[in-house]
Order: structure tokens, then C-alpha cells, then sequence
């Protein structure tokens, strides 16, 4: 790699984090804390669970997971190790993108899939949003790399293997992006390598079925839809995402790469092309995700990014001129998604600083066994230390046997059960965000609620005159007043009223 193409290269990952870093205050979200949540628990109390004794695995990152418990264990704060892991990692994507491309085109001085990748929106976003999505999708891409180097060199991948084997444990889906190089293992033979790259998924998976006792998480199971109805959101999913990323024009255009003459003998492009292919159906048929900015494709955008850019080169013989059309345009295009940002950060604002004000406000006001039922169960959880009722089903078992609700279409929205909630015996009950809003029709002040939430809210034991509980108020410091419910054989919160 020449000089000027080493600036290049650093310039892109720096570009990458500052991008990252301008959306600072929009995350972590509120998935991300369930995550903290577990990993304080393993830490301070020896046991993976959210509320204590209660063994379900409520989380679908466990090498995410086990990153804060490291943080956690070491006096860290788990949320600003996301962020700066995060950042970082979207800068080391870049580079690897980078590397990959001018180890293929050796006479450039551009690098425009590591770019695009610096320039992603919804790259730059889910860096700070948490999750562990960007630091998967810079270990991919550092995998791939290695991969390629070290065939380049005719030297054993051991980087490579160790990296998809980090991955898969991250996310265990990652598997369908390291079975490739799986396969070229056992092809080789290399039961060492082999071993490398799967002993980490294989040894959680042991270790899940001893004790948490299921095959997969229970989100998997609460958020899977019958064939058709996942299908179909996942064709929404897809069609929403490449709006927002182009990743079906990347991963087409580097479909196309693999059919040209001489393409197909790059084996890390065509794994990486194919595995992300491959990924991208699977998210299809789990039915996509609820939030915006295709966070379940980003683990391979880069990749498409790089397979794309391939593509078109491979197509057009591009000159100089055609090229830097072509990616000022791309970049034009990933920009529109800044139109976004007021949205995403409103949304955030209204979020998880609310729900952990309240967490914070409501375990001074109660006994510590109190037990609350909402939805919004990470940030509450986690500055609470309550013990939480999780009325959509991502902590607990029971929710994942009732029959979805085909009005509603938000993916991991879609179970509730009134009844099931109430027999668990809260003490306080938050519906919606637990403030009182405007109307715009008629202009009355009227409680916010989700639509999994309304079964609840109509219930007859919550009935103001004669229901089980009360309607109560009480002052939030830096957010707006709690309405809530409240057992009426339980004495009030400290500084709660009759609404």
C-alpha cells in the first residue's frame, strides 16, 4: 500500500468516528440496557438473569452482553464503553473496506466503498445506538481481510478464524457470514482452524441449553411470525432499508461482479458477496426489525458496500470521471437519511433519558421488592434495580405462547396478555410513557398508549371506580409528571397523589 493510499485509508477511519461522534445524545436505546441489565447481574450477583432467580435468556447478543460485564466488572460505565467501542469500530470497518479494496485495485487513490461506508447514516447512528450491530460489522470485515491476506500470503488464517469465532458469539447469526470460511476449512481440513472459528458459538450453545434451557433465545421465539406474515414484512424490511442504505443495488451489482470472467477467483470477495446475499434473506425471514436505518442488514453493509463497488467496476470499465459521478452520487444518496436526525433524536429525548428518569424517581418513592409492569424494561431496569415485569415478553416465557395480534404490525410488538400481566401481581403499572399528551383532534389531555398497551388499559381491574388500582401522579425530576397505577391494598409511593 503506497503512501498517499495510507492517508487515505486513516482519513476515511476518521471521517467514520467523527461521523459516529455527531450523533452523540441520540443512544443507547433502550435494547441496548437489557444487555447491561443481565451483564450486572452475572457480575454482582454470579447469575445470568433480570430479575433474580428468573433464568431466560432476554438478550440475542450474548458476546455483546459479556463485553459489559467486563466493563461492569472493571467499574466502567457499560453505556459509554458502547459508544466509544462502537465509534472505534466503525472506523476499524472503514479501514478493513479500505484495505480490501486497494489490495484489488492497487493504482487507486480513493477507496469510494470505504467512503460510503464513512458516510453511512445508519452506520454512523447504530454506532451510537448500541447493540453491539458496528462492532459485528467491523469484525466481519476484519475477518474477511485477514482471510484474504493470509491466502495471499499462503500462510494458515488463524486471524481469520479467531475473528468469525468473536462474531458468532457476538451475534450468533454471524454464522452465516463465517460458514464459508468454515467450509473452505473443512475443505482443507484445517480441523484446528475449524475449531477456532465455531468452538465460541459452539460452546454457548452448550452452555445455553444447560442453563437457560431452550435453543435459542426467547427474543427469537417472541418476535418469529407465522412464514407468510414474516415474509412479507421482511420484503417490507428489505424494500425500507435499501431505501435508506442501497443494499440491494450493492449486493446486486456485486452478484453481478462474481458472473464476469476471472471474478469468481477472488474467493474472499465471492464468500463475502454470497454469505451477505445469504444474511440478507435470512433477515427477510425473520421478518426485518422495528427500527429505522436497516439496523439488522448493518453487520454487512459494509461488505455489500465493497461488493457493490466491485460490481459497478465490473460492469462499467469506469474512467476517472464516470467514477467520481457515480460516487458523489452514492454519497448524495446516503445523505438523505440526515433528514432523519430531528426524528431520531426527538424519539431518543422522549425515550430512554425518560425511562431512566424514572427508574431513578420511582425505587426512592418504593420499597426495594416492589414489582412494576411496563414495556420499556431496559433503562428502567437498570437505574431501578426493581424487579420488572416485562409485559412484552423479551425477559420471560410466557408471552412467546400467545397468539400475535395481526393489527399490529411493529416486529417484537405484536404478543401481549392482559391478563397474565395482572396475575403476576404488580405493584405499579406504566402504560405508554406515563404522561398525560394533547389531543390534536379534540384537544383533551389524554394518556399516550401503545397499542399492545390498550387490553391492559380497558382491563375492569383497572377500573378508577372500581378496579384493583388507583390512578396516581407523581413529579419526575428532569422529565415530565409519572401517571401510573397503583395497588390499592399497597400503601402509596413517597410523593405520589391521586390524580
Amino acid at each position: 500500500m503506497s503512501r498517499g493510499q495510507r492517508i487515505v485509508l486513516i482519513a476515511a477511519a476518521l471521517v467514520a468516528a467523527l461521523h459516529a461522534l455527531s450523533f452523540l445524545g441520540y443512544g443507547p436505546c433502550d435494547d441496548d440496557y437489557i444487555a447491561y441489565d443481565y451483564a450486572r447481574s452475572l457480575v454482582e450477583n454470579g447469575e445470568l438473569a433480570f430479575n433474580t432467580g428468573e433464568r431466560v435468556e432476554g438478550f440475542s447478543a450474548p458476546g455483546w452482553m459479556l463485553l459489559a460485564a467486563a466493563v461492569i466488572a472493571l467499574g466502567g460505565d457499560p453505556a459509554q464503553a458502547s459508544v466509544v467501542l462502537s465509534t472505534l469500530a466503525l472506523g476499524v470497518a472503514t479501514a478493513a473496506i479500505a484495505i480490501l479494496w486497494f489490495r484489488r485495485h492497487p493504482s487507486d487513490r480513493i477507496a469510494a466503498p470505504a467512503w460510503l461506508v464513512a458516510a453511512s447514516p445508519a452506520l454512523a447512528w447504530h454506532s451510537i445506538l448500541g447493540l453491539g450491530t458496528v462492532p459485528l460489522a467491523a469484525l466481519l470485515c476484519c475477518a474477511f481481510e485477514r482471510w484474504d491476506r493470509a491466502l495471499r500470503d499462503q500462510r494458515a488464517p488463524v486471524a481469520a478464524a479467531a475473528l468469525f469465532g468473536v462474531a458468532t458469539l457476538v451475534r450468533n447469526e454471524a454464522l452465516l457470514l463465517a460458514a464459508p470460511f468454515a467450509f473452505a476449512t473443512l475443505r482443507a481440513r484445517r480441523w484446528s482452524l475449524l475449531a477456532l472459528a465455531l468452538a465460541p458459538l459452539a460452546c454457548w450453545q452448550v452452555f445455553r441449553l444447560a442453563y437457560f434451557g431452550r435453543l435459542v433465545p426467547i427474543t427469537y421465539s417472541v418476535k418469529k411470525l407465522d412464514f407468510l406474515v414474516d415474509l412479507r414484512l421482511g420484503l417490507e424490511y428489505l424494500a425500507e432499508s435499501s431505501a435508506a442504505t442501497g443494499l440491494v443495488l450493492a449486493l446486486a451489482l456485486g452478484l453481478v461482479a462474481l458472473s464476469r470472467p476471472g471474478r469468481a477467483a477472488d474467493p474472499v470477495l465471492r464468500a463475502a458477496t454470497l454469505a451477505a446475499s445469504t444474511f440478507a434473506l435470512y433477515v427477510v425471514y425473520v421478518g426485518g426489525d422495528f427500527l429505522p436505518l436497516a439496523r439488522f442488514f448493518l453487520p454487512v453493509l459494509p461488505l455489500a458496500l465493497l461488493a457493490g463497488c466491485e460490481g459497478f467496476v465490473a460492469l462499467f470499465a469506469p474512467g476517472r470521471a464516470l467514477a467520481g459521478v457515480a460516487l458523489l452520487g452514492a454519497l448524495a444518496f446516503e445523505s438523505l437519511q440526515h433528514a432523519q436526525r430531528p426524528f431520531l433524536l426527538a424519539t431518543h429525548l422522549g425515550s430512554e433519558p425518560r425511562w431512566l428518569a424514572l427508574g431513578s424517581a420511582i425505587s426512592k418513592a418504593v420499597p426495594s421488592d416492589t414489582r412494576v409492569a411496563l414495556a420499556p424494561i431496559g433503562c428502567f431496569k437498570w437505574s431501578s434495580r426493581l424487579y420488572v415485569i416485562d409485559m412484552l415478553g423479551l425477559t420471560n416465557t410466557h408471552i412467546a405462547t400467545v397468539e400475535p395480534d395481526p393489527n399490529i404490525t411493529i416486529k417484537g410488538h405484536t404478543r401481549y396478555d392482559a391478563d397474565w400481566v395482572l396475575a403476576q401481581q404488580p405493584d405499579m403499572i406504566v402504560l405508554g410513557t406515563g404522561w398525560l399528551g394533547v389531543d390534536e383532534r379534540t384537544g383533551e389531555r389524554e394518556l399516550r398508549l401503545s397499542s399492545w398497551e390498550g387490553t391492559l388499559f380497558r382491563h375492569p381491574r383497572l377500573d378508577p371506580e372500581s378496579g384493583d388500582y388507583v390512578r396516581l401522579q407523581m413529579e419526575i425530576e428532569g422529565s415530565h409528571p409519572l401517571l401510573f397505577f397503583w395497588r390499592r391494598d399497597v400503601p402509596w409511593p413517597s410523593g405520589a397523589r391521586a390524580l
